[in-house]
């Protein structure tokens, strides 16, 4: 049995919101990896061993990655890994959000990142740990769903989130 926790919070407990550095996208992408596949009539672009992309802050690690972009413009990312990983710097805040995963999806359509397979969200000093998890890169909602009992060794799975204390403002 799968559980469910929906989080709308933006895991530091802050009232403002603050979203991955906005000046990134605007940023080149630049791929490297020992090997790669490229149709840039198709729109597919996949690379293989250790995979490294960068954008702007974004940092990726991955084994194997499938980029894909249809006629709109529209993208989506997969990675793929014994724990794909993901850094991006906050916007207007010396404050990275990491992530790893198994497997890693993004949709630019949707603003969607999943996150599967041991899969973990760390920002600042809070941290969001589950089977899979879903987050919208512009609402900062969350949803964490632990494992099953055949993928968690027959004991239901379970979902961490750890959230530090808002600090006091001093007199």
């Amino acid at each position: 049995m799968r559980h469910s926790l929906m989080l709308a919070l933006a895991l530091c407990c802050a009232a403002a919101n603050v979203y991955a550095e906005k000046a990134d996208s605007s940023k080149p992408i630049e791929l490297a990896a020992d090997r790669g596949s490229l149709d840039q009539k198709q729109g597919i672009n996949i690379l293989e061993g250790n995979v490294v992309a960068t954008q702007g802050t974004l940092s990726m690690r991955a084994d194997k990655t499938i980029v894909t972009r249809d006629a709109q413009g529209n993208q989506t990312l997969q990675a793929f890994g014994n724990q794909a990983q993901f850094r991006q710097k906050l916007d207007g805040k010396n404050e990275y959000i990491e992530g790893q995963a198994n497997r890693v999806d993004y949709t630019s359509v949707t603003n969607q990142v999943v996150l599967t397979g041991k899969a973990r969200v760390k920002r600042g000093a809070d941290l969001v740990t589950g089977e899979q998890i879903t987050y919208n890169t512009v609402t900062e909602i969350y949803q964490v769903m632990g494992g099953s009992p055949a993928a968690s060794g027959g004991t239901k799975g379970r979902v961490t989130v750890i959230i530090q204390p808002k600090p006091q403002d001093k007199p």
